[in-house]
């Protein structure tokens, strides 16, 4: 059976989770998401993008197909 510390336990656990994690969300996530962010693309201009052309040849896909020699 509950007891009165028993419930009053379990209402101050839930109110500790749900501004621990209002915290977290509001905090600490966004920081690491930026954080993650920049990192990928350190170095790099991220507005370009790289198109991969087919081999006719061995059906791989590669950058550059001038510079490319099949494996067969």
């Amino acid at each position: 059976m509950l007891s009165p510390s028993k419930i009053i336990f379990i209402i101050i656990a839930i109110a500790a989770v749900y501004f621990g994690n209002k915290f977290y969300r509001s905090k600490i996530a966004p920081a690491l998401n930026k954080d993650k962010k920049n990192a990928e693309f350190k170095g790099r201009e991220s507005d370009k993008m790289l198109d991969l052309e087919e081999c006719p040849g061995c059906g791989a896909f590669v950058a550059d197909l001038d510079g490319h020699t099949c494996k067969n």
